[in-house]
Order: C-alpha cells, then structure tokens, then sequence
C-alpha cells in the first residue's frame, strides 16, 4: 500500500495520547479517520480531535465503525479482555491490525488472533513499544555485536507505584489477565527474548495485595535461557521512581557476558563496560553507549531515549506501505505471553514450568 494509509483507532484512554504522536510522525503517509471509544458526545469528540490535531468520526460500537469500510488498519488499545474479540471482528472486516502490549490474556487467545489475520489474509502486529527505544536498541546491538562475549546473566526490573481507584480495568484480574506480571513484566520479558532468545525453564514467585488490585502487584522469575544464561525479573507495582535523589528507575537492564556488560536504567540511557584479558578490574570502565567516535558500532542515542510508542505506530505504517519491516509481528509477541502463562503455572505449582507449553 503506497497510498496514504486509513487508520481505525479502538480505544481512546491513557495510552491514546502517545499512539496519536506516532500518527503525527508518519502524517505524509496516514490518516486517522474513526476512533471508537465508551462515549461519543460533543466533549469526547472534541478531547479525541485536540489529541489527534484532527477531526474525525467517533464511534461508540465498533463494528459498526469497521463496517463502512474506508479505511485499511485499526489500531487497538482496548483493556486486554477486549484484544481477542476487536482482532476477530477486524479480521473479518480485512483490517490490518496494530494492538497494544500484551498481545492478549494466553497463549490460546493469541493463537486465535493469529489464525483469524491468517485465515482473512491481513497482518497482525504487536505495540511491544520498547523494542522502539533507541537506548533498548543499544543494547540489543552491543549483544549481537558479540563485543560483550557470552552473555551468562541477565536482569530486568520495572518499578512503578500503580494506584489504581476501585473499578478501574487494570484493578480486574479478568480483564487484566492476571497482575502487574502480565502487564508489564511482559515489556521484561520480551525483551529478554530480544537479547537472549528464547527460554527454557521459568520459576516464579508473585504478590497479592487485595487492597490494590485483584492480581499480583509484585512478582519475581527466575528464569534458564535455552542459550544457557540465566536470567533474573522483577516487578513492584507499590514504589516511587525516577524521584529527585532516590536512585531508583522505573526500569533497569544489566547484561552481562564474559568480555564485557551494558547497563540501562530509565533515568541515564546506556551504557557498556568491556573487560581487559577478561577481568573485570579498574581498567574497564562505563561508556555511554550513545557517544560518537567512542563506541563505533553503536548508533546515535539520545539520553531522554526516543519515545518508543510514537516509533512503533510509525514503523507499522511503513510496513503497511512496504516501506519496512516491524520488529514485533503477532506471531512473535505471542511467545512473549506464553513466557508469561508459564510464570503463573509455575506459582500456582510451585515447580519449574518447560517451555514451550
């Protein structure tokens, strides 16, 4: 599709504002035409058209917006509960089809996404946002670069402080599918597989607190990568970050390999340690993964990072032209849960869970 692509957007809340920036990035080469949302009166048009800097049709039903049949993709960033039932009607309408992280609530709801694009011949890709980032691209890089060596170990935290007030989606463990792991451990998770493939063998350990949400607010994995690293995941979803002095970043990355190691945190981009003759000592010291001349290989990034969404959405518009390929298809994302529905087997077992299910 060379022609200005139609675009389709199901669900118009928090995570709107940053699709939209994506919109605005690829503007020479899409439109957004329909958004579909809970209410469609005057104020909610007007609050859509201001973030959208646009106007359009708001609809309250969506297949009714996919069935005037004028536009060509739909971009969903429904509750997680409603991806599996919007991606079926969309299939049916021949909608090329953009969701929101995480791809769905199981394995078995992604298989079902992926055999409806499949069977009505249109694409199915995931807003996997963080595969986007150019400092997460650094290290993605580093790796593959082979400068790091092996790589024996990985971490991946996230931290945020989610309070919620009663009724809201993210409070239901339904519409959730589960807790804060499912949620957004998942952006862990699939970048684990990002720089260390696929896993193997996943023990967890999760949270409950009932006052904050139905799921798990913090949860721990330890997982064995088929590579032979090991790997460490974390959630909380009770802390402060990215306060004035207090250290702690809404996410960390610690890679580490036998010839060297990068580092990422949310507040100061990423950075790369090599070893000399394979020791680490005060020879080996931190470089900022982004600095010209210093690291060759790496691409320029910026520390504020760029701002993964916005990429994402734009990236799949290029795909829809041709004009690229997404790093984030359907059919790889579902791993990504079934990482994630092993981490719950193995809570609800207590034992060691094999992947693949």
């Amino acid at each position: 599709m060379k022609k200005k692509i139609k675009i389709g957007v199901v669900g118009a809340g928090n995570i709107f504002a940053p699709h939209a920036e994506g919109y605005k990035l690829a503007a020479d080469k899409c439109e957004v035409i329909a958004v579909c949302r809970q209410s469609a009166g005057a104020d909610q048009k007007a609050q859509v058209e201001k973030v959208l800097g646009r106007e359009v049709d708001l609809y309250t039903d969506y297949n009714e917006m996919f069935s005037r049949g004028d536009f060509d993709a739909v971009d969903i960033i429904t509750p997680h509960d409603l991806h599996l039932p919007v991606t079926e009607a969309a299939a049916k309408a021949k909608l090329h089809v953009l969701v929101e992280k995480v791809m769905a609530r199981s394995v078995a709801e992604c298989d079902k996404m992926i055999e409806a694009c499949g069977k009505a011949g249109v694409s199915l890709h995931v807003c996997h946002d963080r595969r986007y980032l150019g400092a997460w691209a650094a290290i993605k890089e580093l790796v593959d670069s082979g400068a790091l060596g092996k790589i024996f170990y990985l971490k991946l935290d996230h931290n945020q402080n989610v309070g919620l007030p009663a009724g809201h989606w993210i409070r239901s463990a339904e519409a959730l599918g589960g807790g804060a792991l499912m949620s957004c451990l998942t952006h862990q998770i699939d970048a684990l597989r990002w720089f260390g493939g696929e896993a193997e063998s996943v023990a967890c350990m999760t949270k409950t607190l009932p006052e904050r949400m139905e799921g798990e607010t913090a949860a721990v994995m330890a997982v064995a990568m088929k590579s032979g690293a090991l790997a460490n995941l974390s959630i909380n979803w009770f802390t402060d970050v990215n306060q004035p002095g207090s250290g702690l970043s809404c996410e960390l990355i610690h890679v580490c390999g036998d010839k060297g190691e990068a580092l990422n945190t949310s507040n100061n981009g990423t950075w790369f340690k090599l070893y000399n003759d394979k020791k680490l000592d005060d020879e080996a010291k931190y470089s900022f993964a982004a600095e010209p001349g210093k690291s060759g290989f790496f691409k320029a990034v910026p520390k504020d990072q760029n701002p993964g969404i916005a990429r994402c959405v734009s990236s799949w518009i290029d795909a829809l032209r041709g004009e690229g390929v997404m790093l984030t298809p359907g059919t790889d994302s579902r791993r990504t849960v079934e990482v994630a529905e092993a981490a719950y087997k193995s809570f609800e077992t207590r034992r060691f869970v094999d992947l693949p299910l």
